[in-house]
């Protein structure tokens, strides 16, 4: 496990997102009438509630640990809470899935209507709460539209790469194809939002919230490929890009791409991937993890407190709290990982400053 002196900071953070919640609670009630809405207790034990919300918790604690100020924090937190609102809610709706994080008493079967209503309401608390920033003397009124406009120009990429995928793809992309023009948008970008707001506002912090972005970006990458491998079969009948497919099919054994060809012939599940194609998820995962790690080193190098034995134990332990401890056998020692994506991943699309979260 995580040694205990590391468990106070991210406790700390917990509390923040906590606050960040009761925020966007007060606002649902002020925006929406009672009977749109239920009471909703939350009763979630502290380890369940950070795996829930462990994103926007990791985020909290990098502000902390580049003395931002508690009010700043509370403020970006629930600016990275309704953008975490918006990908949701838009992502239901193209999933045609319901991922809730509004108490909202509409019909359960109402789950388009109820996204609508997420992306609306997400939308009027973001302008509240930039509004009430201004008041608080946390942002200028000269700012507010370079904030507003910072966040609107990085979600529309990230959703630009989504609706390349809405219609299906027609083609398998190569590993370094889907890197640069497909998760870099889903994984790292979509992470690195947490860091509009601060890059505007906290011009005397500029060198640090760069690298820290930058360690956010490879984190977000490899955890778009840890989900490429739980969602193997369902983007192969969705006919999303995937990774883990890619690199069966541009780098597999014989005997993977045969078994590949036939499941993207027919969609059929055909059991385990680690049971089918044990060198390419093993190779895969190396990758993933090891771009994770570097991502943790470079967040140790801005005054992060996590230190690389930590993180190492902190991702083996996300893999438990995220059900898919069946790759476990394939995670790679402590010193035993390829950071080859880094070689790329964060360089192939051009200069970092152009990079734009849920927990």
């Amino acid at each position: 496990m995580i040694q205990l002196d590391a468990l106070p900071k991210f406790y700390s953070a917990v509390m923040d997102h906590r606050d960040v919640e009761k925020e966007i609670n007060r606002l649902l009630k002020c925006n929406l009438e009672k009977k749109y809405t239920f009471s909703k207790k939350d009763k979630t034990g502290v380890l369940k509630y950070a795996q829930k919300n462990f994103f926007s918790i990791l985020f909290l604690s990098i502000y902390r640990a580049l003395d931002i100020s508690k009010q700043r924090r509370g403020f970006y937190g629930q600016i990275n809470h309704c953008l975490r609102g918006l990908v949701t809610g838009t992502d239901n709706l193209l999933d045609n899935e319901y991922k809730e994080m509004l108490p909202l008493a509409f019909p359960e079967s109402a789950i388009r209507f109820k996204s609508v209503m997420h992306i609306l309401l997400f939308d009027r608390f973001l302008f509240q709460i930039v509004e009430r920033g201004v008041g608080e003397g946390l942002i200028s009124r000269d700012d507010v539209d370079k904030v507003h406009k910072g966040l609107f120009e990085a979600l529309v990429p990230i959703g630009a790469e989504e609706s390349q995928e809405e219609g299906g793809i027609t083609e398998i992309l190569t590993p370094r194809e889907i890197l640069s023009s497909v998760h870099m948008y889903k994984g790292g970008k979509l992470l690195c939002l947490s860091f509009v707001a601060p890059k505007i506002l906290e011009p005397e912090k500029a060198d640090a919230l760069e690298r820290a972005e930058k360690g956010i970006y490879s984190i977000g990458m490899a955890l778009q490929i840890i989900d490429d491998l739980t969602d193997f079969y369902e983007d192969i009948r969705d006919k999303n890009h995937n990774y883990l497919v890619s690199s069966i099919y541009h780098q597999g054994t014989e005997a993977e791409k045969e078994v590949l060809a036939a499941i993207l012939q027919d969609s059929t599940d055909r059991g385990p991937i680690e049971t089918l194609f044990e060198n390419s998820t093993r190779r895969v995962m190396k990758q993933a993890i090891g771009e994770a790690l570097q991502g943790f080193d470079i967040l140790n190098k801005t005054g992060y407190w996590l230190s690389r034995r930590n993180a190492y134990k902190l991702i083996r332990y996300l893999f438990k709290l995220r059900g898919v401890e069946n790759l476990l056998p394939f995670f790679p020692e402590e010193n035993e990982h390829d950071t080859v994506l880094g070689d790329y991943s964060t360089n192939s699309s051009g200069a970092l400053t152009e990079l734009i979260t849920h927990g």
